[in-house]
């Protein structure tokens, strides 16, 4: 399945809401088309679905908020990040301003966009191997949002987004068995993956990247707050305010992301559990509040029931108010519970 940049999530055909739009072309038991890629998927579709017993479907939602990054531009930028990590396996070293070029291009459109509406598009990838360009693009993107709604200055912004574009550049030293290995890790393969935040920092300084903000984004993004992460175990303060963001994002990114060895989470899904590792003071509790207004508690795509009894989806997050998403409901139409104080959120179907 070829999927472009958009925002395409895997759904339960539980949760689908008849708003919907496929990204698979369905077949019948007997070979005859039952939904073609492009095209909505109405509710008669979705009994016919759960008939023919499939669970879950790749669809994508018409968003009312224009992304704040151009899709193109975010494939530019995986494309370029690929060609960087290529080249660091012979040279040890990463061409540094191709990645600040690519980094503050995106940044740019993050920071110009910004407004109280907010919509990402993301890229699927289409492989393991291909994840780890994939993923380096989303955590620049969201980690700059997260900078944003935390205040901070413009010039700590660009080295934020510079070091999430690269925080996993450790990786090309792993072992390719190792890092795409269709199954879980063993015990000795995990503590092998686990150096590659070591590799990562070497191939930072050795860069002559010696910014103490984005080594530790390199270096610490696997360190939790109560001590339980790698590789030093790191407490609290100990651990920067970069390193802090990029782990959060990182994680959240990871459960969103298809994989040869577990399928996608829902950003819901994700996102509840990104709180929950807040909650046991493992993450910083402001910074997951931070990716919660700009992604929402029900980020784009996850289907809710109003205490009307009608079921939509998510299609636009209110960032001042991640409780009161933007709504696309079964009739098509679309409400902004922002504007609708009698209506509100009172379940998630996953």
């Amino acid at each position: 399945m070829d999927l472009e940049p958009m925002q395409a999530i895997l759904k339960s055909v539980e949760s689908l809401a008849g708003v919907e739009i496929s990204l698979e072309t369905v077949r019948n038991p007997d070979g005859t088309v039952l939904i073609k890629a492009g095209d909505k998927i109405t509710l008669d579709k979705i009994e016919q679905l759960k008939d023919n017993g499939l669970n879950r479907i790749w669809v994508k939602v018409e968003e009312v908020v224009p992304p704040l990054v151009e899709p193109e531009k975010i494939e530019q930028a995986k494309q370029e990040i690929q060609r960087v990590f290529r080249s660091a396996v012979e040279k040890f070293k990463i061409e540094s301003e191709q990645v600040w070029r690519v980094s503050q291009t995106v940044l740019s459109d993050i920071m110009s966009n910004y407004g109280e509406k907010i919509s990402l598009v993301f890229l699927v990838q289409q492989t393991d191997e291909d994840y780890t360009y994939t993923h380096e693009v989303h955590v620049s993107m969201i980690s700059s949002l997260v900078g944003m709604e935390l205040g901070l200055r413009v010039e700590q912004l660009s080295h934020l987004a510079f070091a999430a574009m690269v925080h996993d550049v450790g990786k090309v030293l792993i072992p390719r068995e190792i890092l795409l290995a269709p199954r879980r890790l063993t015990p000795e393969e995990f503590e092998v993956m686990k150096k590659h935040v070591a590799f990562g920092e070497r191939i930072v300084r050795k860069s002559g990247l010696n910014d103490d903000r984005v080594v530790s984004a390199v270096r610490d993004h696997h360190e939790k707050l109560d001590g339980s992460g790698y590789l030093a175990g790191l407490i609290d303060e100990q651990i920067s305010l970069f390193a802090r963001i990029v782990s959060v994002v990182d994680i959240y990114d990871a459960l969103i992301s298809n994989r040869s060895y577990k399928p996608s989470w829902t950003p819901y899904k994700a996102m509840t559990e990104v709180i929950k590792l807040a909650s046991l003071d493992k993450l910083d509790s402001k910074v997951v509040q931070a990716l919660v207004s700009v992604l929402g508690l029900y980020p784009i795509g996850t289907t809710v029931v109003l205490n009307d009894g009608r079921k939509g989806v998510v299609v636009g997050v209110n960032r001042k108010n991640p409780l009161r998403p933007i709504l696309r409901i079964e009739s098509g139409e679309t409400i902004d519970l922002l504007g609708e104080k009698g209506l509100r959120v009172v379940s998630v179907i996953e």
